[in-house]
């Protein structure tokens, strides 16, 4: 059954299920490349509203998974595009702060959370999604060797703030 808009009638608890499942990977790759709540917020919203109107059908969990994680980085590069994006300075912050046991975890999270956006959302496919460096260039669209790359400059910097943030005890 199709929409007005020409994409699947999902099924309300396909749906519910799905959001579910995926909410989180959803928003910490947005929170990720925005940095800001609100702006993490809207980019979640508008992936699954897109799950909404997709045309055709998934093969697989991991093929929702897949399309999910591209159309949340196509929604982040939307909004940085933007002609208000590059015009308007923000003033909002990220009003999330986790707090941690540990002091290491605490510091790898804001090197991190200070890495381009570039580095930070393949640091996270890897290292936290598991995905392969082959999986993540074919998910964002971006050469394999580009992923690599990536990976080894994101790598070196979180090398170099966590060496700042020990030396400066």
């Amino acid at each position: 059954m199709r929409n007005e808009l020409g994409g699947v009638v999902v099924d309300t608890q396909e749906y519910e299920d799905i959001v579910k499942k995926y909410i989180d990977t959803v928003y910490r790759i947005a929170i990720s490349y925005t940095k800001t709540k609100n702006d993490a917020d809207d980019v979640v919203q508008q992936t699954f509203v897109k799950l909404l109107t997709k045309k055709g059908d998934f093969t697989d969990e991991e093929h929702i998974k897949r399309w999910l994680i591209r159309v949340c980085v196509n929604e982040c590069n939307s909004m940085f595009s933007s002609y208000w994006r590059k015009n308007v300075d923000s003033l909002d912050e990220v009003n999330y702060e986790p707090q941690f046991s540990m002091r290491e975890k605490s510091d790898l999270y804001y090197a991190i959370k200070e890495l381009p956006a570039k580095c930070r959302v393949v640091i996270y496919l890897f290292y936290y999604e598991e995905y392969s460096t082959k999986e993540i260039g074919e998910i964002l669209k971006i050469n394999e060797a580009t992923v690599r790359t990536r990976l080894t400059r994101g790598r070196k910097l979180l090398r170099i703030k966590l060496k700042e943030a020990w030396e400066d005890e």
